[in-house]
């Protein structure tokens, strides 16, 4: 029964991408590929009066044909797919920007990791650093619109505490840019007039003569 179930997969694009990995377009390629099977079906056993032999023939040619044009689109996805999975598996770059960051090298953490974002869209851990790095550089909007594309992936189920922290810090950092500074003195003050306390008590103004 496994030896069949690899034989239909091998000769259906798109389904060793759908079924071993989830990804939506290998599953598009897929239900592509059953849609011209089953059109195919059809012609040619029911409706066997509108058509002719030539033309069954060309159908099944033509099914041939998509079968191996949609075999090569999946297979080079599958690799760029795995290629991206690959990179970094060592975790070198994203401890290269994590260290950056640490030293508040701000500019060389951003580009190390839309670097790894680059060849790895889907780096969740690289998105949450970045979204961390744009907060205390005060790139608010992008921040959020970084937590944003973070929370379409799968993987960033697991991380939806932090996200949620994330977010409450991002709020947190813009009230407090907007707030003014109590510690400044205010300059609509009279002049020539300071309140000063006598006995304990507020508000005596001494004015100059």
């Amino acid at each position: 029964m496994k030896s069949v179930m690899k034989l239909m997969l091998f000769f259906w694009p798109g389904s060793t991408g759908a079924l071993r990995y989830g990804l939506w377009k290998q599953l598009g390629i897929a239900l592509l590929f059953g849609f011209l099977c089953q059109g195919t079906l059809c012609l040619n056993f029911y409706w066997r009066d509108f058509c002719t032999g030539t033309m069954r023939i060309v159908s099944f040619l033509a099914l041939g044909a998509a079968q191996l044009v949609l075999s090569a689109i999946a297979a080079s996805q599958i690799k760029a797919y795995e290629r991206m999975r690959n990179y970094d598996s060592s975790g070198k770059a994203f401890l290269e920007a994590q260290t950056l960051y640490l030293r508040g090298a701000w500019f060389e953490a951003e580009c190390c990791l839309k670097a790894i974002m680059k060849r790895n869209p889907a780096d969740v851990d690289a998105m949450l650093m970045l979204a961390t790095l744009y907060r205390h550089v005060k790139r608010f909007d992008d921040a959020r619109r970084t937590l944003s594309e973070l929370e379409k992936f799968e993987d960033a189920s697991f991380w939806r505490e932090e996200i949620g922290f994330e977010r409450q810090a991002i709020r947190e950092d813009e009230r407090a840019e907007d707030e003014p500074d109590e510690s400044e003195e205010p300059d609509d003050a009279p002049v020539g007039s300071e309140r000063v306390s006598v006995d304990g008590e507020e508000g005596v103004d001494l004015r100059a003569a």
